[in-house]
């Protein structure tokens, strides 16, 4: 009998568990999103990338080029359209000021299917304004006025070149495939610290 009534007591005490797993789960899935919509009605403003090759003097968009996981194939080869020499973007912005960085991770695929992250230095050349930060944490941080909060930008220049002489590729072997995220990322001139967890800018 009493092994009877300590099986029934598991059975509640396991009961009560799921339940308060499955009312926390639910709580801390409603407050993420309560307080990710009310930064999102907080935060008027926009950002947005616009990933393009140069294909001599034309400009192709590389949103073919792109899979469903939103990386972007790059080519190695420099006759290809998507060669990653001819990667070129710039950065949209509109409504309230706001603090401005651009990811830009590399994921190297070898023949035998290894992943690499970031295993070559990629030479790009960015416009005035962008410092690379990439080094650290991946990012590319706009350190023009936008940030300063007197101006606000509506489309800067992002990546405008591709040095060639800087880019070793001797430690490419055949059959590498090789994809870049390339994520804008905005936050309130006074919320960078908290939401990008960092005391201050790189540059400074």
């Amino acid at each position: 009998m009493l092994h009877k009534l300590n099986k029934k007591a598991v059975v509640i005490i396991v009961a009560i568990v799921a339940l308060v797993a499955v009312v926390g789960s639910s709580f801390a899935w409603f407050v993420s999103r309560t307080s990710l919509l009310q930064n999102f009605s907080l935060s008027s403003f926009e950002v947005s990338a616009d990933v393009y090759f140069l294909d001599g003097e034309e400009k192709v968009s590389a949103d073919e080029y792109k899979d469903e996981n939103g990386l972007y194939t790059l080519s190695l080869n420099k006759d290809d359209v998507n060669y990653l020499g001819n990667l070129r973007a710039n950065v949209a912005h509109s409504g309230a000021k706001a603090c401005v960085r651009v990811t830009m991770n590399h994921q190297w695929t070898l023949a035998d299917g290894t992943v690499a992250q970031n295993a070559v230095a990629v030479p790009y050349v960015f416009a005035n304004g962008w410092f690379d930060n990439r080094d650290a944490d991946y990012s590319v941080y706009y350190a023009g006025e936008d940030i300063s909060g007197e101006a606000s930008f509506r489309t800067a220049e992002f990546i405008t070149g591709f040095d060639e002489k800087s880019f070793d590729a001797s430690a490419i072997v055949e059959g590498v495939t090789l994809k870049v995220l390339v994520q804008v990322d905005a936050v309130q001139v006074n919320r960078y610290p908290q939401v990008w967890g960092i005391e201050k800018f790189p540059w400074e």
